[in-house]
């Protein structure tokens, strides 16, 4: 890729940009604080962004490729039939300006003063802290609960993962690294160099971020947010048919 292994002029002209541009699903829990879930009502225009509530499953290409519900419309069909290999898989972010906030928090991670983020597209990571811990012990500390339901004696983001929102396509190029709890930080201390201070056209970026409230304290960032945490409905309902049984279907069943 440009700025990352190529050694070409452009190449190395380039400014690295940390993506693969792919798409992974990375065995994230579903996020009971998701406003997706409760957003099951028609709005003032009389759209409604989610009529399954609890029973919807965010299977993000997968979705799109079967041109399935709150997703674009598919423009090749060529495509449909690749649908299953795809589902659970997200857009592939870059990394630079991960750590970035506001100037008056001068960081992301508790104690802080910090300011609050959320990570991954569901917002149910929200420390850098957490973001490695995850990549390093998804599968370590696994449990077949949802969130809000780890085991008693077990603390969630800490040493409880709950289960995957979308058990298929699991990258398992990560999921047990065994890194150590410094090798961890280590990683974070890196994320926090990749935020290149870039503003423009927004040369004032508390306005552009809109934030002016003051900077949250306290805690550490291993348990950062689990404070608001709340428990996934129990029994959680079933993928709707109309997002999980469109064809072509997925090749596992999705809970």
């Amino acid at each position: 890729m440009p700025g990352q292994t190529q050694m070409g002029t452009f190449a190395t002209n380039a400014r690295p940009l940390f993506t693969c541009f792919g798409y992974s699903n990375l065995g994230l829990p579903l996020n009971p604080r998701d406003a997706i879930f409760y957003q099951t009502t028609p709005d003032f225009f009389g759209f409604t962004a989610n009529a399954f509530g609890f029973a919807f499953r965010d299977l993000g290409l997968g979705t799109f490729l079967r041109s399935g519900p709150g997703s674009a419309p598919n423009p090749n069909s060529a495509w449909v039939p690749l649908a299953p290999r795809m589902d659970g898989r997200q857009q592939v972010s870059t990394i630079r300006n991960v750590a970035m906030t506001p100037p008056q928090c001068p960081t992301t991670e508790a104690p802080g003063p910090y300011f609050q983020k959320e990570f991954f597209h569901n917002g149910y990571i929200k420390s850098l802290k957490q973001l490695v811990h995850f990549y390093n012990t998804r599968d370590k500390y696994a449990y077949p609960v949802t969130s809000g339901h780890c085991p008693s004696g077990t603390t969630e983001k800490v040493h409880c993962w709950p289960m995957p929102e979308v058990p298929n396509n699991i990258d398992m190029t990560t999921g047990n690294l065994g890194l150590t709890d410094q090798e961890e930080n280590q990683i974070v201390a890196f994320l926090q160099t990749l935020t290149d201070g870039f503003t423009r056209p927004y040369a004032n970026i508390d306005t552009f971020t809109g934030f002016t409230g003051t900077c949250m304290s306290g805690g550490t960032a291993a348990t950062q947010g689990n404070g608001t945490l709340i428990p996934t409905p129990s029994p959680l309902p079933p993928c709707a048919s109309a997002i999980c049984g469109v064809a072509p279907l997925p090749s596992a069943t999705i809970p």
